[in-house]
């Protein structure tokens, strides 16, 4: 039974880890630069992972599935500021969000201009 003092779990909970070592990099220097809309990414990406709208949606082509753990997960965006992006994969059996990537900067890999 919980007693005062006791953290409030989160009713839905979703786990986030990082899938490795740059997208934990990623994350602190998001963290330090725009903690505020890092927390508004977190509750977002926690509520609803798969909700769609002008900041968060899913990855397209060959960036909208990564393997994490042999398991091929769908992976999606969360832009976080201007430049800053979140990518995630959802594992739905296990309610793990895994950051593949974290940054201040917009990926190249996402440039739509990419090879014109």
């Amino acid at each position: 039974m919980a007693g005062r003092g006791d953290e409030v779990p989160r009713p839905n909970p979703w786990h986030i880890r990082f899938a490795d070592r740059r997208a934990a990099e990623g994350w602190g220097h998001l963290l330090a630069q725009a903690p505020e809309n890092l927390d508004r990414a977190w509750v977002a990406i926690t509520s609803d992972p798969r909700h769609v709208d002008s900041r968060q949606h899913p990855l397209r082509g060959a960036l909208g599935e990564v393997k994490i753990g042999g398991e091929s997960l769908e992976q999606w965006q969360y832009e976080a500021t201007s430049g800053g992006r979140l990518w995630y994969a959802i594992d739905e059996e296990q309610r793990t969000l895994w950051i593949t990537r974290a940054g201040t900067g917009h990926p190249k890999a996402t440039d739509s201009r990419r090879g014109r």
